[in-house]
């Protein structure tokens, strides 16, 4: 049986260089392939070696890196990022798996710190995971089963309460035609009646948010529409809404007219939640801003809307939890807390995505982009 060849070694101190060289090349190259951002980090937070993705993260040539701050390089941070435990891998000799949020804008990177002994000292080998996108899937999943399950709790309880709303609303409507206007007891059925529509209304809204779930069998038309006919049919109704006396100002960016197939009604139903959330954000007057414009992701067409207010904003504990169905920050009696939720559905069904951003006493912004039908475009109607 023949003995597998051994490795002939290196006889001259040039074929041993030549060796090693050879040897740290294809080590290099092997990091450089890497995806994932890697640094070998020094005690006083120093880059003492970096890949490729690393350079084109910090926007710097490979060279340009070595020497920098781990997180001025990484983050462009003066200070270590918060949550990161390098001085505890440097200490011990296990590998640490943590995440970073928030160090570089919205991005959450899963991060592994390896523990090395170099001749200088101890040092730490970090590899960024990126991992933004798989959080907003999961997010955005979790929060689907979550609204398709409320979705049909409301609706059994929305039918059930129905019946007997409609009873007393037919009552009191029919005392009220009865009493004269000076009984003591006029009054206490008017606040009856009012009372009673307000929790008709909450109903209606409790089927609207559960006929966005499978089996809802609520029939919709599915038409290619014009997006922008249905953000001003939203505008023309959201003015309703305004106080009177009170100022403000509507304003529109509309450009790159597109198509979606859609129910149009729901389609308006974005928008005017969104419009109506906004002009109630400013109790005081202010100005509403509408944009929409069209842009084009690979071979797709989409279409991105803004509903911005300069109102009362929304605080950061909050912002996690708007689209969650029945969170409201509005006076008991004044929201069911459904709105954003049945926004955020039908934003769903039609593909697309919606996020916001705020800041207390500034204003907050709602960004929907929404896949649309071919580069074609329809009239719109004034």
């Amino acid at each position: 049986m023949a003995t597998p060849a051994k490795r002939e070694k290196p006889r001259t101190q040039a074929e041993l260089l030549h060796f090693v060289e050879e040897l740290k090349r294809q080590w290099m190259s092997t990091i450089d392939a890497m995806v994932d951002p890697l640094m070998i980090v020094g005690p006083d937070f120093a880059i003492k070696k970096a890949n490729l993705a690393l350079a084109r993260h910090a926007g710097l040539e490979v060279k340009k890196v070595i020497g920098k701050k781990c997180y001025a390089a990484f983050a462009g941070r003066k200070s270590p990022c918060p949550g990161c435990k390098i001085k505890d891998t440097r200490g011990g000799s296990d590998t640490k798996n943590f995440n970073l949020e928030g160090v570089q804008g919205e991005r959450y990177y899963e991060v592994t710190s390896q523990p090395m002994t170099e001749l200088d000292g101890p040092s730490v080998v970090h590899v960024y995971r990126d991992r933004t996108e798989a959080k907003r899937l999961q997010m955005q999943l979790a929060q689907q089963e979550k609204l398709a399950s409320i979705g049909l709790l409301a609706g059994g309880v929305a039918h059930e309460i129905n019946n007997p709303l409609g009873g007393i609303l037919i009552f009191s409507q029919m005392l009220l035609r009865e009493l004269d206007k000076e009984s003591p007891h006029y009054q206490d059925v008017v606040e009856i009646e009012a009372a009673t529509q307000r929790c008709k209304a909450i109903v209606e809204s409790l089927l609207d948010f559960a006929r966005q779930n499978p089996g809802e069998g609520k029939k919709q038309k599915i038409e290619e529409i014009s997006i922008l006919d249905a953000v001003r049919t939203a505008m023309r109704f959201g003015k309703v809404s305004i106080k009177p006396g009170t100022q403000v100002d509507i304003k529109e960016e509309f450009g790159g007219e597109h198509i979606v197939t859609f129910d149009r009604n729901r389609l308006i139903q974005l928008f005017l939640n969104l419009i109506q959330n906004a002009l109630q954000a400013m109790p005081d007057g202010g100005t509403l801003m509408v944009r929409a414009s069209a842009a084009k992701r690979g071979d797709k067409h989409v279409g991105l809307y803004e509903v911005e207010d300069t109102g009362v904003g929304i605080a950061p504990e909050h912002l996690g939890k708007i689209f969650d169905p029945f969170f409201t920050t509005k006076d008991p009696g004044e929201g069911t807390g459904l709105g954003l939720a049945l926004c955020y559905g039908i934003v769903q069904d039609l593909g697309g995505a919606l996020r916001v951003e705020s800041n207390l006493n500034v204003g907050t912004r709602f960004f929907i982009e929404i896949p649309l039908v071919g580069a074609r475009t329809l009239k719109t109607s004034a």
